[in-house]
């Protein structure tokens, strides 16, 4: 009896491995329209909860699933997102019928980046399960991927972050700058078709590149085998700062031989912009390189890019000026000159760019990646200056009628602007004025036009160590270093006639005397008659250095994923003058005080998984970081002088989401909330009762970020789809910090004085916004309309009229004084917008698997009156028909025509 047992038991163990024995499943992805491989699309297999991206040509092959019915989710950067069902067996190979995609039918105004991750991209790592859905249904983002595009028109912020607290990687390497700390998103205008891959994290997931920011990271992949062999032409139109764009590109694809190449030229253009007296001018390059050894264990990458451009601006002006011109896009920047129009703001920006980058998979659990690179930032803009004259912009206060108290002045500069005399800058005056005193005189400019620079030069190194210890734990190791030289000086860009410019600051002079040292901008060259494209007025570097290492682990299991991240780092500025400025002779020349800080950082997460579509996500960090040098100097110009006692700001964040994925609903839910301390910040203006200059600093800033978002996206069949993304949130001051002013022309010196912030709103974005959108799709006709929504838009309180003093002469029983002081305290609030986005196209299918992709957008703004050129703003479509629709409330906001056409070899 007990043998039969224990032989039923042996037989049992026997063949439990037969039980255990899992399917592997391989296929490829193809274009729907052109036949072609389609690469870097991600395959999400949604109950074995499991993902793998297609390599070069197209194939994808993933490991020891689970059988039964499993949905796949197929998504990407560059395609239509599906879903489609599959029955896995119960062993061997399944190899799937080939799989059709259709491209994107987005507007690619701005760069896309697909989801994949970096680690996932290994087509040998099938050592260990790849337990990693939760991480990707996070990463594949409705509410990002959605509201982000669809609301820029408004100057939408994600959760309210400045975009320094967003990081840019390319190929791996860090790219925001170190001073401003952003990232120069014009350094890759016009080649959009090479920085669609990559990777994306949101808030501070767990990376595979970084150790994160609370305003999201990602890292362009720009390596020559990520694009599919290949050439595509593509043509745009719009009416936006450009009409036309283009870009011709080709790539290689991974060849036999483990070379790579990918190349691109494009531009963009418009002689005469949709705002008045604007224009465009880009030409762009890219080229990437890329050679693999020991069938891939080992690739060396080169790319370089440029984008050199020349613009002409526009800026914004006063309600006033936009209600006597009736035109909320009115331009105060040009004006005619012998009958041709001449902007006074211009703009040229180049930044060329080489990255050099080594991936090395040291065995099929461990990769390290390597990258360096160097870029030399030049830019320089443009603006009129004068010198013992009037202000000859046409929108200067005294120059519009509301500075005129008596009504027949005041009627007459109504008359005058309405007319259109007045409103443009009067060139031809500018330059009779400046003839008329070199008769007079010895030739010294009233009015001429100067070219500030901001020139960086910048080099970045990191290194990442991705290790998969077993199917459970991952570990994650980078180190970084960057060093910057910013050069900030000014030039003569146009003297209008005049012989030179006299190198004194006109604001000291009136105060002090001409011939008093203080009016000179630099004692060791006094009087210094600059001619054009001399160096006056200021020139100093600020030199930065920093370096950081982290740390990570990541934990998978069944129904529970965590992580936990550390990182130290430290950071080192400098200002270098190489003038001695007249009214700081002791603090503006020579090499000043270096400032070091040392940081750290903590981040970990949690997600709960219900099942394979349920997941319940939480999140929480905190880091202390160095301030930036931009805003650590209070008047760099013409001092070292920094903020007393600069230290680190101290930065909280957390959040908590349910994130769902169903076979036709897939969302999020999320409650986030950040509390920033000991923020500074700078605001430079002229203040006209004092007659100078200033830069009034602000230290020990607290602020509070938090909000409710939701995004959802239902699949009602095959050609219908709706999308929703909203957020309601609050971005707000929390104390009163302390002010400080300085002025350039010596006279006010670190006047400290409160000022009254607390649970003022932060202006310059909506903290109400959502899009409401529909797609359609059948036939390779495609068609989408959004209604988007923005609101509680605050305008930015000025430090100067939050003062306390202000509030020291309150009297509520004086009607007078107490409607000056609401008029003085109380927060602008904009009018609420609602945009209505319309869209059109068809892919069409040409002979020898060509394929056409025509796209047609347009965008109407209601509610115009906070669509303004120095606002929230954008064009109108400047055409009869449309200007006939126009009323003063209804404004078409653009239309843009995508045409492409692509051809595989």
């Amino acid at each position: 009896m007990y043998k039969k047992y224990i032989l039923f038991a042996l037989l049992s163990a026997a063949s439990t491995p037969i039980f255990a024995q899992r399917a592997n499943v391989q296929g490829i992805v193809r274009n729907q329209v052109s036949k072609e491989p389609f690469s870097n699309v991600r395959l999400v297999f949604e109950k074995n909860q499991k993902s793998v991206v297609t390599d070069s040509k197209g194939n994808f092959s993933l490991p020891k699933l689970n059988s039964g019915e499993e949905t796949i989710l197929i998504t990407g950067g560059n395609i239509q997102e599906i879903k489609i069902t599959v029955q896995i067996p119960a062993s061997g190979l399944l190899k799937m019928d080939d799989i059709y995609v259709l491209p994107s039918t987005d507007n690619d105004n701005m760069v896309q980046l697909s989801m994949a991750a970096d680690d996932l991209l290994d087509d040998d790592n099938e050592s260990f399960d790849q337990n990693i859905a939760a991480k990707i249904i996070l990463s594949n983002d409705v509410y990002v991927n959605k509201i982000g595009y669809q609301l820029s028109q408004f100057r939408f912020r994600l959760r309210g972050y400045n975009n320094r607290y967003e990081q840019k990687y390319i190929n791996g390497v860090h790219f925001n700058d170190q001073l401003r700390g952003v990232f120069n998103y014009a350094s890759i205008g016009a080649i959009n078709d090479l920085t669609r891959n990559g990777d994306q994290d949101n808030a501070m997931d767990a990376s595979t590149f970084t150790f994160g920011s609370i305003g999201g990271s990602e890292n362009i992949n720009m390596r020559a085998s990520a694009f599919a062999k290949g050439a595509k032409a593509t043509a745009t139109y719009t009416n936006r700062n450009y009409y036309s764009r283009g870009m011709l590109s080709y790539s290689t694809g991974l060849m036999d031989n483990g070379w790579a190449f990918t190349g691109l030229i494009g531009g963009r253009y418009a002689d005469k912009g949709n705002i008045e007296g604007t224009f465009y001018k880009n030409f762009s390059y890219a080229l990437s390189i890329e050679k693999q050894f020991q069938q891939g264990k080992h690739s060396l990458s080169l790319v370089t890019f440029g984008s050199p451009v020349e613009r002409g601006q526009q800026s914004g002006s006063f309600q006033e000026a936009y209600d006597l011109l009736d035109n909320n896009l009115y331009n105060p920047n040009w004006g005619y000159q012998d009958g041709k129009i001449r902007n006074s703001r211009i703009v040229t920006a180049y930044d060329p760019t080489a990255i050099l980058s080594h991936i090395w998979k040291i065995d099929p659990n461990t990769k390290l990646t390597t990258g360096i690179s160097l870029h030399y930032g030049k830019y320089a803009s443009t603006a009129l200056n004068w010198y013992n004259g009037p202000d000859p912009r046409p929108d200067y206060y005294r120059n519009l009628p509301s500075y005129f108290t008596d009504s027949i002045t005041n009627q007459s500069y109504t008359n005058l602007w309405q007319s259109a005399k007045v409103s443009q800058v009067d060139w031809d005056n500018l330059y009779l004025v400046n003839k008329l005193e070199n008769k007079i005189n010895d030739g010294a400019a009233i009015y001429m036009l100067e070219k500030r620079h901001s020139d960086l030069l910048e080099s970045s190194f990191n290194t990442t160590l991705n290790k998969t210890i077993n199917e459970h734990a991952k570990l994650t190791l980078g180190i970084g270093a960057k060093g910057s030289q910013s050069q900030q000086y000014k030039t003569v860009a146009d003297l209008l006639g005049a012989e030179y410019v006299l190198d004194i600051d006109k604001f000291s002079e009136r105060d002090f005397g001409q011939n008093t040292g203080q009016s000179q901008n630099d004692l060791l060259n006094p009087n210094f008659k600059a001619r054009k494209d001399d160096i006056f007025g200021y020139r100093y570097n600020i030199n930065i250095k920093s370096a950081n290492a982290w740390l990570q682990n990541e934990y998978t299991y069944s129904n529970i994923d965590f992580f936990y991240a550390t990182q130290l780092s430290y950071t080192s500025f400098q200002r270098v003058g190489y003038m001695k400025n007249g009214r700081f002779p002791t603090n503006s020349y020579g090499k000043g005080q270096e400032h070091h800080f040392f940081d750290y950082a903590f981040k970990g997460g949690m997600t709960y998984k219900f099942n394979g579509r349920h997941l319940l996500n939480a999140k929480i960090s905190y880091q202390t970081k160095a301030p930036l040098a931009n805003d650590a100097y209070i008047s760099p110009r013409v001092s070292d002088f920094t903020f007393e006692d600069l230290k680190s700001a101290k930065i909280f964040s957390t959040d908590i989401s349910y994130v769902f994925s169903l076979p036709k609903l897939n969302g999020r839910l999320s409650v986030f909330q950040t509390n920033f301390t000991d923020l500074i910040s700078r605001q430079s203006y002229y203040n006209d009762a004092a007659r100078t200059f200033i830069n009034h600093g602000l230290k020990d800033m607290n602020q509070v970020n938090r909000g409710i978002e939701l995004g959802l996206t239902y699949k009602v069949d095959n050609n219908w789809s709706v999308d929703l993304a909203a957020t309601k949130a609050e971005y707000y001051y929390s104390n009163n910090p302390m002010g400080a002013q300085n002025s350039e022309n010596g006279l006010i010196n670190n006047e400290r004085e409160m000022v009254y912030l607390n649970n003022y709103y932060v202006g310059g974005m909506p903290q109400t916004a959502g899009t409401l959108g529909v797609r359609y799709f059948v036939n390779y006709w495609f068609f989408g309309a959004n209604l988007n929504y923005a609101g509680d838009m605050y305008l930015s309180k000025a430090p100067l009229r939050q003062l306390a003093s202000n509030y020291s002469t309150i009297n509520p029983y004086d009607p007078e004084l107490d409607n000056a002081y609401h008029i003085l305290t109380d927060q602008e609030k904009f009018k609420n917008s609602t945009t209505v986005d319309l869209s059109i196209g068809k892919i069409l299918y040409l002979k020898n698997r060509n394929s056409m992709n025509f796209n047609l957008a347009v965008n109407n703004v209601l509610n115009n009156k906070n669509i303004r050129t120095g606002g929230f703003e954008n064009a109108r479509l400047d055409i009869t028909a449309a200007n006939k629709f126009a009323s003063k409330y209804y404004y078409m906001q653009g239309i843009n025509c995508f045409m492409n056409v692509s051809y595989r070899f």
